[in-house]
């Protein structure tokens, strides 16, 4: 069977059953994700080393095919039957590749129906400042942070720039204009991307998951003057977040990019999808919004009081991940299991 037929009879199955990921491992029948659960295709044959290698050569570019060779693993979109796209992930395990697929929808959903809170789009009002997405991979944070730069680009008109790595989601101008920049394509880092809209008349800017080191405190520079930013962090929680962002930072520069952080942070929002009751998922989000006590906090480097702001700040919209959890058992959204296996205290959850 050509590379072509194998990879169209697995995704026509990861279609029908509206699979999210896709896992293609040496040894095994292909692997899909379904509500949050893993599904083995046991009518899918076993795959081997030479399908992987000869799927992975099929919808890689040479210069792509040959940075894997170097690197051992690479990230690029592929583009299937001009039916869907997908974020692929191809690396090597025992020695053999493996190929991960993560669907990326047709369409920009909007926030309200992906169910992010009320209090994290009323920052987009704002004309300056920083908004932390994080959560887990898988998590739907890049779902999000897409969202809330397509409302921007559909109510506001401004100029936005992104930096992705690699750009997932399209957009096409709306009310303002927005350039999407693939970094190791159109830039060559994210730090240099960044340091570009420093002098550039940019009002809103979108940046993608990071680990370069020297990134924050650019974002620090971009907001501080004057600049909206939405960034997508790796990180369970809001705290562990903000953490990572100041650890990221200089040891020279803490005491800076504390104060800096403290003063244009609006908001951080930490999500989870899991499984809803009867199908399908459901969204439930951690919410930190900036108030005198939070910015306090964050200043004085005593993030460990974040946890209780966020539970007794529910008049402002501030949310901890355990209540966000609790309340979706309460409406019959999700499954108390499925709750306490994500709560952050499971003692005090239960």
């Amino acid at each position: 069977m050509s590379d072509i037929l194998i990879i169209n009879d697995i995704l026509n199955a990861a279609a029908e059953r509206k699979a999210t990921d896709v896992h293609l491992v040496a040894g095994n029948s292909p692997v899909i994700r379904v509500d949050g659960r893993l599904i083995t295709l046991v009518d899918q044959p076993v795959l081997t080393g030479e399908v992987l290698a000869g799927l992975a050569e099929s919808f890689l570019s040479k210069e792509k095919f040959d940075k894997l060779s170097q690197e051992k693993e690479v990230v690029t979109i592929y583009n299937w039957a001009d039916r869907s796209r997908y974020r692929a992930k191809v690396f090597y395990q025992k020695g053999f590749l493996a190929i991960s697929l993560r669907l990326i929808a047709a369409f920009i959903r909007a926030p309200k129906d992906l169910g992010v809170p009320s209090a994290i789009l009323q920052l987009l009002n704002r004309e300056k400042g920083l908004i932390i997405i994080t959560g887990p991979f898988g998590s739907g944070r890049t779902s999000t942070a897409v969202s809330l730069i397509e409302t921007l680009n559909q109510n506001k008109g401004i100029h936005i720039q992104t930096l992705e790595k690699p750009i997932e989601y399209l957009f096409s101008n709306n009310q303002s204009v927005i350039e999407q920049r693939s970094v190791g394509t159109d830039v060559n880092t994210f730090v240099d991307g960044l340091k570009n809209m420093l002098d550039e008349d940019v009002d809103a800017v979108f940046v993608d998951c990071s680990h370069e080191a020297g990134v924050e405190e650019v974002i620090l520079e971009l907001v501080e003057s004057g600049k909206l930013l939405i960034f997508i962090m790796d990180a369970d929680s809001v705290i562990s977040a903000l953490d990572r962002f100041i650890s990221n930072i200089t040891a020279s520069k803490k005491d800076w990019g504390r104060g800096v952080l403290a003063d244009t942070l609006l908001g951080a929002m930490a999500q989870r999808l899991l499984a809803r009751v009867g199908g399908g998922l459901t969204m439930a989000s951690e919410v930190l919004l900036n108030n005198p006590a939070v910015r306090s906090s964050i200043k004085d480097d005593k993030l460990n009081q974040l946890n209780s702001i966020m539970q007794t700040s529910r008049e402002e919209g501030m949310a901890s991940l355990d209540k966000a959890l609790l309340e979706l058992v309460r409406v019959g959204e999700i499954s108390i299991e499925d709750a306490r296996n994500q709560a952050v205290d499971s003692h005090s959850f239960k």
